[in-house]
């Protein structure tokens, strides 16, 4: 199997992204979302037709980077078009499903918004509490942190296609630094499992959230700095991997 979609694609909704010099260095196209307000945490109905409008134009369907996880909720939009079943991977210390499908999607209610896309037929969720929801739906299943088998993920997905979605607060500390709290999963299984999928599946998209907030003015602060170097690394290590899968050229796609 192969990753199914070619590019990646920056989304400058807050500015994260600017200061990972080594990871803008891979061909993107980049998308300027920072005029588009009542964005952070919530999204304003009226600004989430704006985001989609935006994304229906770019060029590059592979790996697109949303920035903090405060904007998770974009997943939805990058899935919600999707005509052939396929099965939601999320990595993610956190379910995301909230209480419900909220009256405004939000970064922690997304994914009770996406199970109501028809070609979505299972969500995966790996690095999440099992105890904070006792009694799922059945096309909904938790792999906790303690998950150590790529193996029994890939055996729980029917679908050929999947479509991936990292939060790097599912990340251990040394790996990465995220505004949330985080979990105990390494970089390196992380990386593994994405193999697996990608050498098993047909990925049909993949996007990457988790930065770490920064103002100008932090930029070179001790906390920012170790942020964006454990950051930039783990995204070139996930863009790399996806990339290597690709139908086209590895790394110009």
């Amino acid at each position: 199997m192969r990753f199914q979609r070619r590019g990646v694609t920056f989304l400058n909704i807050d500015g994260t992204y600017v200061s990972q010099r080594r990871l803008l260095r891979l061909p993107h196209e980049w998308i300027d979302l920072t005029d588009v307000e009542q964005t952070n945490l919530y999204c304003e109905t009226h600004s989430l037709q704006e985001i989609e409008r935006r994304l229906a134009h770019h060029s590059r369907k592979g790996i697109v980077f949303i920035g903090s996880g405060n904007y998770h909720y974009v997943s939805y939009l990058l899935m919600k078009h999707i005509i052939e079943p396929f099965t939601l991977v999320l990595f993610d210390h956190h379910t995301d499903l909230g209480a419900g499908q909220e009256a405004m999607i939000s970064c922690g209610s997304w994914v009770s918004y996406a199970i109501t896309i028809p070609f979505l037929k299972k969500v995966m969720i790996v690095g999440a509490t099992v105890q904070q929801y006792p009694h799922l739906s059945s096309n909904i299943t938790i792999f906790p942190s303690s998950l150590r088998s790529p193996k029994l993920l890939l055996s729980h997905i029917t679908t050929e296609n999947v479509y991936i979605s990292i939060d790097k607060d599912v990340l251990c500390r040394d790996d990465a630094v995220t505004n949330w709290d985080q979990g105990t999963m390494t970089l390196s299984f992380l990386l593994q499992c994405l193999k697996g999928l990608l050498a098993h599946k047909n990925v049909v998209g993949v996007d990457v959230c988790g930065e770490y907030p920064q103002a100008s003015v932090d930029l070179f602060h001790p906390m920012s700095r170790e942020a964006n170097r454990k950051n930039e690394y783990a995204n070139l290590c996930i863009a790399e991997t996806c990339l290597r899968h690709a139908v086209h050229h590895p790394r110009l796609a």
